[in-house]
C-alpha cells in the first residue's frame, strides 16, 4: 500500500515539472517577439539572453556633449581655432561594450592615419612621425582619461542671420564597413548620427531656455533655425531625421534646414522603432527631441518664419562676388 501512495505522489510530481519546464512549454507571446529582434551577427550587440529570455541591448558609442577641446584637438588639432562665444562640440567615444579587437583595430588605424597624414614644412612635405609611446597608441574607449574620439561635430552662431550652422561633422571609422546591427547601416554612420542627434537636443535647449525679454529678431526658432553642411553620407542621415534639402544657393552653403514637421515626425517613429529599440541611447535622444519639439508655440514660430523670408528676400546675395575680383 505504501509503494502504491509512493508511486502515485512521485507521478504527479513528475506531471508538474514538466508543465513548468521551460523545454516543453509554448514561450509567451512576449518572449517569441523579443526573440525577432534577435541579433545574427553574434558581436555581442542585441543577442537574446538565454537565461532570463529577454532582449539584451547595448550602446556602441558615448557622447559627451558639450565637449572639453582637449578632446577635439587630440581628434584633429586644426579643427579647434579659438573659443568662439556660442559654439557647442560634440565628441563621440567608444563605449567599453565593444569587443576587444575593436579596440586593437581602432588603434592600428589611427597609427596608420598618423603615418600617413603629410604637413607643410617649408617648401616641402613631410611625413609626420609617429610615436610608440603608450599614450599614443591609447585605445578609443571612453572610460579611460586618453581616450581619443572617433567622431566629432560643431554647432556653431552664423555671423550674419539669426540662425546656427551645424558643421565639421568628422569620422575616423570606415563607412565602407556595414554593419546590420548598427543605426544607419555602419559605425560610421551610427556615430555620426549621433553628432547630429545631441547638437539637436543642444540647440532645442536653447530656444527653450529663451526667456520673455528676448526680442522677437533675436528669439531662436528650429523651423529653418539650424544649417547643416552635409555630406554624401550624412545628408542621408540628415533627410532619415526629417531636415529637408535646400533648394537655393546661399551664403553660408548649407545644403539642409531644420525643418518642424518633418522632425518632428521621423524623431517620433524613431522613438518607437524596433530597429532603433536596439540602441537604448538612440531611442533616449529621440525622446528628448520629441520632447522639446512639443513645447514650440507652432503658431508663434511661423509668424516669425514668414517675418524673417521677407527680410531676407529684401537682400540680394551675389555668389559669384567673393570671385569676380579675379575674372
Amino acid at each position: 500500500m505504501m509503494i502504491l501512495r509512493a508511486v502515485a505522489v512521485f507521478s504527479v510530481l513528475a506531471k508538474s515539472v514538466q508543465v513548468v519546464t521551460p523545454f516543453t512549454a509554448r514561450p509567451p507571446a512576449r518572449c517569441r517577439e523579443t526573440q525577432r529582434f534577435q541579433s545574427t551577427s553574434g558581436k555581442g550587440f542585441g543577442k537574446h539572453s538565454a537565461d532570463s529570455g529577454s532582449f539584451v541591448s547595448f550602446d556602441r558609442f558615448r557622447a559627451e556633449c558639450p565637449a572639453d577641446l582637449n578632446s577635439i584637438q587630440q581628434f584633429d588639432s586644426s579643427l579647434v581655432i579659438g573659443d568662439e562665444s556660442g559654439e557647442c562640440w560634440v565628441a563621440v567615444f567608444r563605449t567599453a561594450n565593444n569587443l576587444p579587437s575593436v579596440f586593437v583595430k581602432d588603434a592600428f588605424l589611427d597609427a596608420m592615419k598618423a603615418a600617413t597624414t603629410t604637413v607643410q614644412g617649408g617648401d616641402s612635405e613631410t611625413l609626420v612621425s609617429t610615436s610608440t609611446s603608450e599614450e599614443d597608441n591609447s585605445v578609443m574607449v571612453s572610460n579611460r582619461s586618453d581616450a581619443k574620439p572617433v567622431a566629432v561635430a560643431r554647432l556653431a552662431k552664423d555671423q550674419d542671420s539669426n540662425t546656427y550652422i551645424l558643421d565639421n561633422m568628422r569620422c575616423i571609422l570606415k563607412k565602407e564597413n556595414t554593419n546590420d546591427d548598427c543605426d544607419g547601416g555602419s559605425e560610421h554612420a551610427e556615430a555620426i548620427g549621433i553628432c547630429i542627434d545631441e547638437l539637436v537636443v543642444n540647440y532645442l535647449k536653447r530656444c527653450d531656455n529663451q526667456g520673455d525679454e528676448v526680442e522677437e529678431a533675436g528669439r531662436l526658432q528650429f523651423d529653418g533655425g539650424i544649417h547643416f553642411r552635409g555630406t554624401l553620407v550624412s545628408g542621408k542621415l540628415l533627410e532619415a531625421r526629417g531636415f529637408r534639402e535646400v533648394t537655393e544657393l546661399h551664403k553660408d552653403l548649407h545644403s539642409h534646414e531644420s525643418d518642424y514637421e518633418g522632425a518632428l515626425g521621423r524623431y517620433a517613429a524613431r522613438s518607437t522603432s524596433k530597429e532603433i529599440a536596439k540602441n537604448v541611447g538612440a531611442r533616449d535622444r529621440a525622446l528628448k527631441i520629441v520632447s522639446y519639439l512639443s513645447r514650440i508655440d507652432r503658431d508663434e514660430e511661423k509668424e516669425q518664419v514668414n517675418s524673417s523670408d521677407e527680410d531676407d528676400a529684401e537682400v540680394e546675395y551675389d555668389p559669384w562676388a567673393s570671385v569676380k575680383r579675379f575674372i
